[in-house]
């Protein structure tokens, strides 16, 4: 028997309209004309959207426990904090998985011409397969005021998550990755938050498990995260953008030995055909000779745009193994 190929390929839009659909938790009895009987499970619904051709998609099931959470939520949050013309840049598959980017005004350039924005990343699934995400960290723990910086990369579109900004600075970073060892205060466990009370810090933890959601409450969350982090995002430090500019310095004059690198962190061979390919036509478009800072694009371009049948998260978890692998062997 062959085994069934899932086509996982992301598509692009800078439109909510495609991924705010209707969608709910429907009892299975509800869809399975009869005479079917569903055999005792914990999964008796279905995740069903209504799609904007008025197609209706199964795209899992699940407990009635789970609680789903409509991208229509996400996008009313970012509606009332930022206004209607808030640019945004969504990659989704049909299959029900999400990485919604609010792009921000401010720019900046990585060599002399290369224009990147500051992003703030949600991460959604319909298929539950994946949590909640948001700056690709499921918010479990909730400790401290500190928040990673998301990138939006103009010439492809690319989405760059602050790997490094987990630490207090460059210099940190770096030696984090000479010895494994996580200096004293200087890691921050990914995005965390200070709440008033204990009381609201196990509301809002429930939160990222899609168990017994409130969506009134989620969004009231979501309003007053945005607020914050629109305040704090423009200006703060971030040691991520630093590495990029480290990484734009630094040739790369091996591509065979670029190729392997890439490989040994567990990027397929046709990801990284795909991702040298790129870095060759990025090189001749903004007339630079290779660099890591190419390389890791070229890498991050062939995750998210690669013909693959990896979730959003398996994608963003080698994105980061490429970029920690890059940075320590052509940095360090």
């Amino acid at each position: 028997m062959r085994k069934a190929n899932i086509n996982n390929q992301l598509l692009t839009t800078d439109s909510w309209d495609t991924i705010c659909f209707p969608v709910k938790s429907v009892p299975a009895r509800d869809v399975l004309p009869d005479p079917y009987r569903v055999v005792p499970t914990d999964r008796q619904h279905f995740i069903v959207g209504t799609m904007p051709n008025e197609e209706r998609q199964i795209f899992a099931a699940q407990s009635p426990r789970y609680s789903l959470i409509p991208n229509s939520i996400i996008r009313d949050a970012v509606t009332e904090v930022t206004g209607i013309e808030q640019d945004v840049h969504i990659r989704y598959s049909r299959n029900g998985e999400y990485a919604i980017n609010i792009i921000l005004p401010d720019e900046t350039t990585v060599g002399p011409n290369d224009v990147i924005q500051r992003q703030l990343t949600f991460t959604n699934s319909y298929t539950g397969k994946s949590q909640f995400t948001i700056q690709g960290t499921e918010m479990k723990r909730v400790r401290e005021q500190k928040v990673r910086v998301a990138f939006y990369r103009q010439i492809c579109s690319n989405g760059m998550m602050g790997w490094a900004d987990d630490f207090v600075s460059l210099d940190q970073y770096l030696d984090w990755l000479v010895t494994g060892q996580t200096p004293e205060k200087a890691k921050v466990k990914g995005l965390e938050w200070v709440y008033e009370s204990a009381e609201t810090l196990r509301a809002y933890q429930h939160i990222f498990t899609h168990r017994g959601i409130n969506l009134n409450q989620f969004r009231s969350f979501l309003v007053n995260f945005l607020r914050d982090f629109l305040r704090y995002a423009q200006d703060c430090p971030s040691p991520t953008q630093d590495v990029f500019k480290v990484m734009q310095d630094t040739a790369v004059t091996d591509r065979q030995e670029a190729a392997q690198l890439v490989r040994k962190v567990g990027v397929s061979q046709k990801l990284v055909d795909a991702a040298l390919e790129r870095m060759a036509t990025e090189e001749c478009v903004l007339g630079s000779g290779p660099n890591a800072w190419l390389l890791y694009n070229g890498v991050n371009h062939a995750l998210f745009n690669g013909n693959s049948g990896l979730t959003l998260p398996a994608r963003y978890a080698l994105d980061e193994k490429v970029f920690h692998a890059v940075t320590a062997h052509y940095i360090l």
